[in-house]
């Protein structure tokens, strides 16, 4: 049975030509696309035109990013507490719609995400989501999985210490007390030779 899916694409965050790599994973996994909502501003509205034209997206032109992140989120929320879907997708690799997913998946829906592993964040998406898509080639992968990148470094780095609350610390600091401590060398010291006295006894 196919899974009604809303889906919402950040389009500053995201390039055109990915599009259809969207559009085909989700007819080949068996969603059934009701909602297809596009955000944008008016500099990259020329890019994306005739693709959201092609699908039959309902356009919402901000005068900036941060316009557009309040409509997706308040969009999205309506969508989640309609009851009319089974899963949301969010097409963008901006870290803070994870609290969106987050709500998503605590309602008990799937949530989705579509992003592009050079633009960052994959670690936080990858907490947030049930399932998180990478839209380009697997080379792009492999080539920085050795060598990551600063940025990289320091996502991982802020998404370990993001999750690690009193608790966890304690038990952490627990286990370690616990570990068998290896031996270590003491010092040699030098003895001091004491010299005996005797006292000799007269007959």
């Amino acid at each position: 049975m196919a899974k009604n899916l809303a889906l919402f694409i950040d389009c500053d965050r995201l390039e055109a030509a990915f599009m259809t790599l969207i559009f085909d994973y989700l007819q080949n996994e068996g969603y059934n696309v009701c909602v297809k909502r596009a955000y944008i501003t008016k500099d990259n509205l020329d890019v994306w035109y005739n693709q959201l034209d092609r699908h039959y997206f309902r356009i919402a032109i901000g005068n900036s990013q941060a316009n557009n992140n309040m409509r997706l989120s308040v969009d999205v929320s309506k969508a989640l507490y309609s009851n009319s879907y089974d899963s949301i997708a969010i097409a963008s690799n901006y870290r803070e719609f994870g609290v969106l997913a987050s709500e998503v998946r605590t309602k008990g829906l799937e949530a989705l995400c579509f992003y592009q592993y050079s633009k960052g964040n994959e670690a936080f998406l990858k907490r947030a989501y049930n399932i998180i898509y990478n839209l380009e080639p697997k080379h792009v992968v492999e080539q920085n999985s050795e060598i990551a990148s600063t940025g990289d470094m320091f996502d991982i780095l802020a998404t370990t210490l993001e999750g690690l609350d009193t608790q966890t610390l304690s038990e952490k600091i627990s286990s370690q007390a616990t570990l068998p401590k290896t031996a270590t060398k003491k010092p040699r010291t030098t003895k001091t030779t004491r010299t005996k006295r005797t006292t000799s006894v007269k007959k």
